[in-house]
């Protein structure tokens, strides 16, 4: 069976040359749930980013359904391969205005559905008024529930969650991962990789664990 997601041989360096990234190789197979899990500073983020091709390789490349990824198909990927960080990035304006963005680019294949968002934040018991509401006015929990929304509307293959909870309370973070259950489950095509501090969270979530210590996989 072709990986939805297969990177082969990536490396990553840093400042003054520093190894980032040493030769990782792996697969994510449909319907996984993948937690990466490792201390601070292992390189998590980085691999995810690298696997989003939101920042530059130096060896190795990544593969969607057994297509190689091109610099030119690259921003279509990324539609297809969603990075949600722990700090989510917000455009300044509404948060329809931010739940609208992917749809404005050239490689977009869809148009934002309002309704269908406005379904999705009242799953996370948010009501209708916060598209309104000035994205920066937003706590980093209410960003972390309106990155969810935005990355489900673009409808991914793959989601690359960096630890997304992080900043929810208990009722808001059983909401969020009720709502991206849901989404995995309604397609057996669908995937994710999970990083999370939260060991119970990565039981709930994920049913295979790959390791990382300074930029290599250690364990899978």
């Amino acid at each position: 069976m072709t990986p939805v997601v297969s990177v082969q041989g990536i490396t990553r360096t840093g400042a003054a040359g520093r190894v980032l990234l040493d030769d990782i190789t792996m697969d994510v197979m449909a319907g996984e749930g993948i937690a990466l899990v490792g201390p601070s500073g292992s390189g998590k983020s980085t691999l995810l980013r690298a696997i989003a091709r939101l920042d530059p390789i130096r060896n190795g490349y990544v593969k969607i359904n057994g297509d190689t990824i091109t610099s030119a198909a690259i921003p279509n990927f990324r539609r297809r391969v969603v990075y949600l960080a722990q700090r989510p990035a917000m455009i300044v304006g509404t948060v329809e205005q931010n739940l609208q963005l992917p749809f404005s680019f050239a490689s977009s294949q869809s148009n934002y559905d309002r309704a269908r968002a406005i379904d999705l934040l009242g799953e996370l018991d948010r009501l209708e008024g916060i598209l309104d509401q000035d994205a920066s006015t937003l706590s980093g929990g209410e960003q972390q529930l309106v990155s969810l929304v935005r990355a489900i509307l673009v409808d991914p293959e793959v989601m690359l969650l960096d630890e997304p909870t992080a900043s929810l309370d208990a009722a808001s973070l059983d909401r969020f991962e009720s709502l991206a259950s849901g989404w995995k489950n309604g397609d057996p095509r669908r995937a994710w990789v999970w990083t999370s501090h939260d060991a119970d969270q990565i039981d709930r979530m994920t049913t295979r664990t790959i390791r990382l210590a300074g930029g290599r996989i250690t364990h899978e």
